[in-house]
């Protein structure tokens, strides 16, 4: 409001100042054009001819002269010079008639530029041609030097109305440039505001424009600074959220696959491109197209619009949870597909299960195995007098019986009772060394140079096992072989531990029970060396997998991250 109202004050100053410069022009043109001839002399506009009133009285004398002192002649040249006055007289009458109109004109005219309207009869201002008169022999224009000589006001009126318009457009310019000039901050802050407004419709938010000027416009200025820098911190927060987030999603282990109304893929994680086996870009997919070549379970699992568990796997099977959701965006429906690998969380289950079952046996078993070891230690005593032979068979068989019991306890009881891993730096070169005390075997690949990071004790029991089961399974000593490498996946870093044999391998039943707790293939098992060699591997945040190897024999695979 305080800007508009500048510009008003401005404009009507500059106003005022031209129309005060035009008055005083237009006065200065009236006190030169003022002067007003005396009537003996008219300049005519077209041919600058000038009547001379007194010559032409003396000519009119000389000639009557002549004619009365020519008698013989007056007869003749009576008509003729009679003819030669009348015409005299009719263009000394028309000459007279002449003056006054062009008095009248230049009155008139003087009057109407006292009144500014230069422009309200042009056609009166229209210069008046006189003809010469044809009773005078042609001379040389006389000037007259008379003080009171008339200047032609026709071109004296033109002359007048040109220069006040001219007068007029100068006040209009005077009246732009000081206009201009009083607004020129005002002109550079709307050039700079409408750059930075035009840069806004690009998205471009790093625009700044000067603070120029006071009042208001430095106060617009500041304004569209502070709001730029704050659409600038406000775009780089969202900016930020938005790479937080497809980063969350990206790295997120479960499976994701947004599908528009269509059942058009729209977006996909890396873990969806790892199960689906794509290595490029999935967006623009049908769901029909995704489901090429993918296995049965997993294909019908996406076809039915159901939530629930449903297992797949070649030599391992794995369990998954698939949950299904809708909501609408953009005015439009969207499927979201979440596929969750429960394989190990039901393990883990499965094993906090065992493990419950195991410490409440314990318990029982603990309870009547102890009073039945003291009642034979008790018999023995009260016997020891009788000397008979069945009864020393019979205590005989009763202690072997409760020791095996109570070392069967023992042993599901240290499943049970697991202690947490105590990790530390170990070199491979110093662990391997030891295994091979126990149980011979032939390593591949070199060993890695970064040390592992476990604890000792329970991953050399883990080994222990595995080459245990290794000789065990019909393979020849030299066959049996272990590789360590350190490899760098999408999960991150770790090592991979490999342990293969050339034994008779497992049929698909005893692979999916193998890591079960109390499950054995051997008449002598417990059925908790694999289970435990899950728990501690698992522990340690790793897995386990074994799969039969094409060319015979068992392959045992470790992972451990670093």
């Amino acid at each position: 409001m305080l800007i508009r109202t500048k510009i008003i004050i401005y404009s009507i100053a500059c106003c005022a100042f031209g129309v005060l410069l035009s008055f005083a022009l237009v006065k200065y043109i009236l006190s030169e054009a003022s002067v007003v001839a005396t009537p003996h002399a008219i300049k005519t506009p077209d041919n600058n001819v000038t009547f001379d009133f007194a010559e032409l009285e003396k000519n009119l004398a000389s000639i009557e002269l002549a004619l009365n002192n020519s008698e013989p002649l007056q007869q003749a040249a009576a008509m003729q010079a009679h003819q030669r006055a009348e015409q005299i007289k009719a263009e000394l009458q028309k000459l007279e008639q002449l003056k006054q109109a062009q008095l009248q004109i230049k009155l008139f005219t003087l009057e109407q530029l006292k009144e500014g309207a230069f422009n309200s009869m042009p056609h009166i201002v229209e210069p008046l041609r006189v003809e010469p008169l044809s009773i005078l022999p042609p001379k040389a224009p006389v000037s007259s030097v008379a003080p009171a000589e008339i200047v032609a006001s026709e071109p004296a009126a033109s002359l007048t109305l040109g220069e006040g318009v001219i007068v007029l457009l100068l006040a209009c310019c005077v009246c732009g440039l000081g206009i201009a000039w009083l607004t020129r901050h005002l002109g550079r802050s709307l050039d700079s505001l409408e750059v930075g407004l035009l840069n806004f419709s690009d998205n471009d938010f790093s625009v700044s424009i000067p603070e120029h000027g006071e009042g208001q416009l430095k106060t617009l200025a500041q304004l569209f600074n502070h709001s730029a820098a704050k659409l600038r911190q406000e775009r780089q927060y969202i900016y930020q959220r938005e790479l937080l987030l497809d980063k969350v999603i990206q790295s997120s282990p479960n499976v994701m696959l947004l599908l528009d109304d269509h059942q058009r893929l729209i977006y996909a994680n890396d873990a969806a491109r790892h199960l689906f086996h794509k290595k490029g870009r999935m967006e623009g997919l049908s769901l029909d197209e995704l489901l090429v070549d993918l296995p049965e379970a997993l294909a019908l699992a996406l076809k039915h619009e159901k939530n629930g568990l449903f297992a797949m796997g070649e030599d391992e099977m794995e369990t998954w949870y698939i949950s299904r959701g809708q909501f609408l965006l953009n005015n439009q429906q969207h499927n979201l597909i979440l596929l969750k690998q429960m394989t190990r969380e039901l393990n883990r289950q499965e094993v906090a299960v065992w493990k419950k079952v195991i410490r409440i046996i314990s318990h029982e078993l603990n309870n009547s195995v102890a009073p039945i070891a003291s009642m034979v230690n008790s018999g023995r005593l009260l016997t020891q007098d009788i000397d008979d032979p069945r009864l020393t068979l019979i205590f005989d068989t009763i202690e072997n019986r409760t020791n095996h019991l109570s070392q069967f306890i023992f042993n599901y009881a240290r499943f049970a009772k697991l202690p947490l891993p105590q990790r530390c730096q170990v070199s491979w070169a110093q662990f391997t060394a030891q295994l091979t005390q126990h149980y011979p075997f032939k390593l591949k690949d070199d060993l890695p140079e970064i040390d592992g990071y476990f604890d000792q004790g329970q991953m050399e029991q883990v080994l222990l096992n595995l080459l245990k089961n290794a000789h065990e399974s019909g393979s020849n000593p030299e066959d049996v072989t272990l590789s360590i490498r350190y490899q760098t996946l999408v999960d991150g870093a770790g090592f991979s531990i490999a342990i293969e044999d050339r034994g008779a391998g497992m049929s698909g039943e005893v692979l999916e029970q193998a890591l079960l707790p109390f499950y054995s293939t051997k008449q002598s098992g417990t059925g908790l060396g694999l289970p435990l060699c899950r728990e501690i591997i698992e522990a340690h945040d790793g897995c386990i997998s074994m799969h039969n190897r094409s060319d015979g024999g068992l392959l045992v695979r470790l992972w451990l991250p670093q």
